[in-house]
């Protein structure tokens, strides 16, 4: 699943440490992009309410019990490659499909993965591999994504953003004040993609070309976008991602709590119970979940190393 001949260069990981991001080029063989691209077409949906509305179709949870999906986790290239990069053992949290249509979607704005990594502290590392599953050409047709390196901006504040919106709305609608979704979208959106903040993100933005087998790894605190797919040959193009976390990663009840608040309130539902389902209580092992029963060695990456 893993191409034999990758490894990483030395430049490489000092590129990562510094940025946040690396593409890992030709990682994945044909094969297993293959697979990403029946599992994801066969799953992605349109949106169902206001979460996602960017995207032509999207879906959570894609692939988090797959047996192939899971074997890829004790791959020790994969396992050795990500522990090489982020100095922390890892195990495999959820699956993620996106696709964008030509000319029309418009994909996520300037963001970090507040969602997705909702379940652990603000502190604890977490981690994307995002795969394209087509020909992605900056220079032509585009439809990739845009990255902002951690030297330039670090996304940490946008976690204490978010943070701060439930309690802000709250005390709003408590004085009668009328909340909309609108106004929701805008207090969570505006802080990066402003008219002015937008073109300060997109003048340092990295926009790379990737061939299918091409991935791009990222920490939770890179500000990353969708880029619009524009004219050309390709009618839609669909990624898969794989989010991972801590093993040491604990629950964080107020901020899944947090996030539960917009959801109830204004129909942003993102289609999955993961954050709720993966703890109970405040500072819990993660990892230790009863919802990892079934799998919890097959998603830990080296597994028996990992364990100790």
């Amino acid at each position: 699943m893993i191409n034999p001949d990758f490894s990483l260069s030395q430049d490489d990981i000092e590129s990562f440490n510094e940025s946040g991001f690396l593409k890992l080029k030709s990682i994945f063989t044909g094969a297993l992009i293959e697979h990403m691209k029946n599992l994801s077409g066969s799953q992605v949906a349109p949106p169902s309410d206001n979460y996602g509305t960017g995207f032509s179709k999207l879906k959570y949870d894609i692939g988090n019990d797959d047996p192939t999906i899971l074997a890829l986790m004790s791959d020790p290239v994969l396992a050795q490659t990500m522990m090489t990069l982020t100095g922390t053992p890892l195990f495999f949290t959820q699956g993620l499909g996106f696709e964008l249509e030509k000319n029309k979607s418009t994909g996520f704005p300037w963001h970090v993965g507040t969602q997705s990594f909702g379940f652990q502290r603000r502190e604890d590392p977490g981690f994307t591999i995002w795969t394209p599953l087509c020909h992605i050409d900056p220079r032509g047709q585009r439809g990739g994504m845009a990255y902002v390196s951690k030297r330039v901006l670090s996304g940490e504040f946008v976690y204490q953003h978010i943070n701060m919106l439930p309690e802000f709305m709250i005390s709003e609608l408590s004085a009668g004040h009328d909340l909309s979704y609108e106004d929701f979208s805008r207090l969570k959106n505006s802080l990066l993609n402003s008219p002015d903040m937008g073109r300060l993100l997109n003048r340092f933005a990295v926009e790379d070309a990737f061939e299918p087998g091409d991935a791009l790894v990222f920490d939770k605190y890179v500000l990353h976008r969708s880029v619009q797919l524009g004219e050309g040959p390709i009618p839609s193009r669909l990624a898969y991602a794989l989010r991972f976390s801590s093993i040491d990663a604990r629950y964080d009840k107020a901020r899944v709590d947090a996030l539960a608040f917009p959801r109830e309130t204004f129909n942003y539902d993102v289609g999955s119970p993961f954050n709720d389902h993966v703890g109970e209580k405040d500072g819990e092992d993660v990892y230790q979940s009863s919802y990892f029963n079934d799998t919890r060695e097959a998603r830990t990456l080296g597994r028996q190393s990992a364990l100790g």
